[in-house]
């Protein structure tokens, strides 16, 4: 293995620490209030914007603090509901467990983040260079990887088409040739701009001299 393999099992790591620590409950409430905080940013954004009006003039703006502000709301309540259900969890006697699915919990979601990374690594030059190739955890989450682009939606995989490796070495390829025609292009336009001057001063030479 290698320091990226070291890595990824840094964030599986701690990624079930972390959950162990909140609990199954807790963990899957937080996704959940994430998720719909972002929602209700998002569907009611314009509704914010619009009492922002006569305070704030510009319009990008207007819209950036109500999406911020409904966030922040959401995600407050949101907490302070995870809050009491823990509580009521704890009074339970059912930390123990909870805590011990929260592992699970953990776990899936650092694959989750390691597959995420490998999705996008894919699309770029990094995923030729040596420390990613050697790596031995890079090609179980490839494969997931893979696996999870080719079922989407079409309506939604479309935007990840780029993430293909003979795309990227094929694109790559053309830019660097398309810069290596640009530069050889400039070379002769230099030497052509350098002929000129050169046959500029030799005819000034030959005039003057006729003049002479």
């Amino acid at each position: 293995m290698n320091w990226l393999d070291y890595v990824f099992i840094g964030i599986l790591a701690i990624s079930v620490i972390i959950s162990i620590f909140r609990g199954l409950t807790k963990e899957v409430l937080s996704l959940l209030i994430w998720v719909v905080a972002f929602w209700l940013a998002y569907h009611y954004v314009d509704i914010g914007a619009k009492y922002l009006e006569s305070y704030i003039e510009l319009p990008s703006a207007r819209h950036l603090i109500a999406f911020v502000a409904i966030l922040i709301a959401a995600l407050f309540l949101g907490s302070i509901i995870n809050f009491i259900l823990g509580k009521l969890i704890k009074s339970t006697g059912l930390s123990g467990t909870d805590r011990f699915f929260g592992m699970f919990f953990g776990l899936l979601r650092g694959a989750v983040i390691i597959i995420v990374i490998a999705f996008f690594v894919r699309a770029t030059p990094l995923s030729e260079d040596p420390w990613w190739q050697n790596s031995k955890l890079v090609p179980y989450a490839g494969k997931i990887a893979e696996w999870a682009r080719v079922r989407m939606p079409e309506n939604f995989s479309k935007y990840f088409s780029f993430i293909e490796n003979n795309k990227v070495v094929e694109q790559t390829s053309e830019m660097l040739k398309k810069a290596a025609e640009n530069v050889e292009s400039s070379k002769q336009l230099d030497q052509l701009m350098q002929s000129l001057s050169d046959n500029k001063a030799e005819t000034n030479d030959q005039t003057e001299g006729g003049s002479n």
